[in-house]
């Protein structure tokens, strides 16, 4: 999940012509920071027959953006979530396969939030 959502900040960031990314830390002005503080997956909707039929995951990060300086004071600082659905399948494969799509758009959802928040905060 990590690897997953840095990519998706990297990238996002990436695009915006307000923000420079750079190789080294010391070349920046600031960092940015993060870590998926929760994850959760649970039931969220159910047939008929009281079989699952939905799981809604949700992930939670917190984010800081310090200046690069020794004194690394503290610029912005934020906690956002997201949640996305899928449906449940007695394929546990399948399922699997589902739930990492869910992580993948939380991922993406998380990493836009998170650009849209800092640009508009700014």
């Amino acid at each position: 999940m990590e690897y997953d959502l840095t990519n998706r900040v990297s990238e996002i960031f990436a695009r915006n012509s307000n923000i420079s990314l750079v190789e080294q830390e010391g070349g920046a002005d600031a960092v940015l920071a993060g870590r998926i503080v929760g994850y959760s997956n649970r039931a969220s909707a159910y047939d008929a027959g009281d079989n699952i039929s939905e799981y809604r995951s949700t992930m939670t990060i917190e984010v800081e953006l310090v200046r690069n300086s020794a004194e690394r004071e503290g610029l912005w600082k934020k906690r956002l979530s997201w949640s996305a659905n899928y449906s449940a399948d007695p394929n546990k494969m399948v399922q699997e396969d589902q739930e990492n799509s869910a992580i993948a758009e939380l991922s993406l959802r998380l990493a836009e939030e998170l650009s849209d928040q800092m640009i508009n905060d700014f």
